[in-house]
């Protein structure tokens, strides 16, 4: 019997324990799942928080992505399971046919089961909001604000593999930030401490920023980048992806006037799974020709009570 991670409250730690499963059905496949990252996303979902399971009730399986081999074929494949019955936090699972994909020759299963759902977050921001065409000729540049953290680490490979002529990696200072040269920034801003200024003027004339902060953040930099801007009227695509800063930010009617700013979010429903299944092949080709990477730790589902609470560190992947 297969068993899986089972969220029974909301909020409280996942259980493992046997779960029934039901054969495919003829648009599925069973897969028997090896890897599985855990995205800030899988943790506010586990905690009823995340608008995706709003309307729903336990019993939840965490996970939304993962790394396995198909049954019976043992084919080596990365598949989705937001739009699942159950979760990736399972030694098998059902997945619509249409959500899986083979992994390019050369793949790093650890890597792409860790990635994907990070890359995913700033290619679908650059493609399926922006408008980002791979390999296009346009010269274009963007600001990553929160590049830090693992999904913003992940956005700036992401830009640099997609042609970007300049990356700005914006964030807290320190050995992270600085890293971020290595994955492919051209410039990095030190975000400063409360009551002092930060200058903007690196990332003054960029076309696009990726959020993964909002909030209190946003609140900062969106005028702070505009005030900087020789050209007003060049268009500026502010892409919300994270709210670790905050849900909310109050912006001037003002700043909306005299700037060519366009506000948009990026997420499940801002694009379609028609359009991040057209994007999946390339994404993962991404990952692998442009020798993406994150930082892991390896974590075994059966004890998932016992390193649940824990999410410091750096980005957990799921042993299953």
């Amino acid at each position: 019997m297969p068993h899986a991670a089972i969220v029974t409250n909301w909020g409280a730690p996942p259980k493992y324990q046997p779960f029934d499963l039901p054969p495919p059905t003829e648009t599925q496949v069973r897969i028997r799942v090896l890897l599985a990252g855990l995205p800030n996303l899988v943790r506010s979902r586990a905690a009823g928080q995340h608008y995706s399971v709003a309307h729903t009730a336990p019993p939840h399986i965490p996970g939304v992505d993962g790394v396995g081999m198909l049954v019976p074929s043992d084919e080596l494949v990365y598949f989705t399971s937001l739009t699942a019955p159950t979760g990736s936090f399972a030694s098998q699972i059902n997945v619509e046919k249409r959500d899986v994909w083979k992994l390019p020759d050369g793949a790093d299963p650890q890597q792409v089961a860790v990635l994907v759902n990070a890359v995913m977050s700033g290619w679908m921001a650059l493609t399926a909001r922006v408008g980002i065409v791979p390999g296009q000729r346009e010269a274009w540049s963007v600001a990553v604000l929160g590049a830090t953290g693992v999904s913003g680490q992940a956005a700036v490979q992401v830009a640099k593999a997609l042609g970007a002529e300049k990356v700005v990696a914006i964030g807290k200072p320190g050995e992270k930030l600085e890293r971020t040269r290595e994955l492919g920034a051209t410039a990095t801003i030190a975000l400063s401490g409360e009551g002092e200024e930060t200058d903007f003027t690196a990332a003054a004339d960029v076309d696009v920023v990726l959020d993964y902060l909002w909030g209190d953040v946003a609140r900062v930099v969106l005028p702070g980048i505009i005030d900087k801007r020789k050209d007003k009227s060049q268009r500026l695509s502010w892409v919300e992806i994270g709210a670790l800063g905050g849900d909310g930010v109050e912006v001037s009617g003002a700043l909306l006037r005299k700037a060519n700013l366009v506000l948009m979010g990026c997420g499940p429903g801002s694009w379609s799974f028609k359009e991040l299944g057209a994007q999946m092949p390339a994404m993962l080709e991404g990952i692998v020709e442009g020798g993406m990477r994150a930082e892991f730790k390896v974590e075994r589902l059966e004890e998932v009570e016992s390193w649940w609470g824990d999410s410091e560190g750096p980005r957990k992947l799921v042993k299953v």
